[in-house]
């Protein structure tokens, strides 16, 4: 772990917990830790070091206080100070295709299917039965097959062909180079990231070069029309990695507009079904206004931005009736509008 990469998921300047961020990067899913990582921007770093110790991360955290880069308030909370955003500038590399919350689980896996689809598909235009498959596992192998017997022979190898062309308009040729360069095929071996990513540096950085390529090409695929083959072939696994139990309280969303409705048809608590709310809200449309009163929206309109400055513990001392559940819904509301404002 680079202690330059830790300095610079404080870089929005505000005043935050340490240890939340440490739960993010391991990748402990809980309403508190995601939307710590929508109010600092850093989600999607989540579950990016799940080996992580917290000795390393607290020692690492220890020395960029020590160093003067970050300072510690009185009430334990971290923030960078100037000589710290200065050495984040100097440093910092743009890591802006990472999105291991929408990826992470399963983006190797991605990656290991279609590269064992090329190699099908490439042996199968030259009608050659006699390789060594790159994947054994049926995971892999089931996948593959289903998708091959989806369409005629000589369509499928075009259809293929034309969108691993389409996809790779849409890189850089440094991009382009560093996936055909892994792929193999008719009377071609890949490379493997490894060693395509041996001039990085260290680890991490060989580590994050790698992470940062191909979330920007599994986006690519997963902007391509509906119906595209390769889209098709990965979008269950891309599926994987959100919350299965959620999703089922979304389906109903367009019906039943309250959180006791919800909890009554899923038959689970109140409080699991505000934890699927709040997330859903961090990250897709979400009707807050279904769920938010106009009692808690005018006195939340009172208060001054930063939206990330508020203190829940703070206003309600001004409102003892606002509810938790609304002030988080109007936070994240209003910061996904100030965003997009921004965009």
């Amino acid at each position: 772990m680079e202690p330059f990469f830790i300095l610079a998921l404080f870089q929005h300047g505000y005043k935050a917990r340490t240890s939340t961020l440490y739960h993010l990067l391991k990748g402990k899913r809980t309403s508190s830790v995601l939307l710590y990582g929508f109010l600092y921007e850093n989600l999607h770093f989540f579950q990016l070091f799940p080996a992580l110790s917290e000795v390393q991360f607290n020692n690492i955290i220890a020395d960029l206080i020590k160093q003067k880069l970050l300072r510690q308030t009185v009430d334990g909370e971290v923030q960078i100070t100037t000589k710290g955003q200065l050495d984040t500038h100097r440093y910092l590399t743009n890591f802006s295709w990472i999105n291991n919350y929408h990826f992470g689980k399963t983006d190797e896996m991605i990656w290991r299917l279609l590269q064992f689809t090329v190699q099908v598909v490439s042996h199968l235009s030259y009608t050659n039965k006699n390789y060594i498959p790159l994947e054994q596992s049926p995971l892999y192998q089931k996948q593959v097959k289903m998708y091959i017997k989806s369409m005629p022979k000589v369509e499928l190898i075009k259809t293929v062909k034309q969108e691993w062309t389409q996809i790779f308009s849409c890189l850089s040729d440094e991009e382009a180079n560093y996936f055909v360069k892994q792929f193999s095929g008719y009377q071609q071996i890949g490379k493997t990231a490894f060693q395509l990513a041996d001039d990085q540096g260290n680890p991490f950085d060989r580590f994050m070069f790698s992470k940062e390529k191909l979330h920007h090409l599994l986006s690519t695929i997963e902007q391509m029309p509906d119906g595209s083959f390769l889209k098709a072939l990965i979008l269950q696994m891309i599926k994987q990695n959100e919350n299965k139990s959620m999703n089922e309280t979304k389906a109903y969303l367009e019906r039943l507009d309250s959180v006791e409705k919800l909890a009554e048809q899923r038959k689970i608590k109140v409080s699991t079904i505000k934890d699927h709310l709040m997330e859903l809200a961090l990250t897709g449309d979400f009707p807050f206004d279904s769920f938010i009163t106009t009692k808690t929206s005018d006195f939340l309109l009172e208060c001054s931005p930063p939206y990330q400055d508020w203190s829940y513990r703070s206003l309600k001392q001004l409102n003892p009736a606002l509810d938790y559940f609304e002030f988080r819904l109007y936070q994240i509301q209003k910061l996904r509008e100030e965003r997009e404002a921004n965009r």
